[in-house]
């Protein structure tokens, strides 16, 4: 699956295959499986975020964002982009060069929750 986001004015070429999670091992020393996993969490507590009125409600709105890992989000975003361009520089490098928007903003780009559910399962 491909996805073209837009990261600033530049456009960025994403995209989930086999050889994403080499890239997002060999960078982070993580396994992109249980990285996911973690991050679906993550993807709920935004919708819930995204859903709630009032902020009143402070024990709920802390809960919600302790289970938003925005680096995770980071990472998966340029494995992708690593498997889209293999020439793409390291992790480190390439964010500080680009025009991240917020995990938040990500999340809601169309097509990027199904990169991240193609991390985990794929159909045939």
């Amino acid at each position: 699956m491909e996805l073209t986001i837009n990261l600033g004015d530049e456009k960025v070429r994403l995209k989930a295959s086999a050889i994403t999670a080499i890239h997002y091992k060999n960078q982070f020393q993580s396994d992109i499986l249980k990285d996911t996993l973690e991050a679906i969490g993550g993807v709920e507590a935004i919708h819930k975020l995204n859903n709630l009125e009032h902020a009143s409600d402070y024990r709920k709105l802390k809960e919600l964002i302790d289970g938003i890992d925005t680096v995770l989000i980071y990472q998966f975003v340029w494995a992708w982009a690593k498997t889209a361009n293999i020439k793409l520089e390291p992790f480190y490098e390439w964010l500080s060069q680009v025009d991240m928007p917020p995990a938040t903003v990500l999340l809601q780009e169309p097509g990027f929750i199904e990169l991240l559910v193609r991390n985990v399962y794929r159909k045939k």
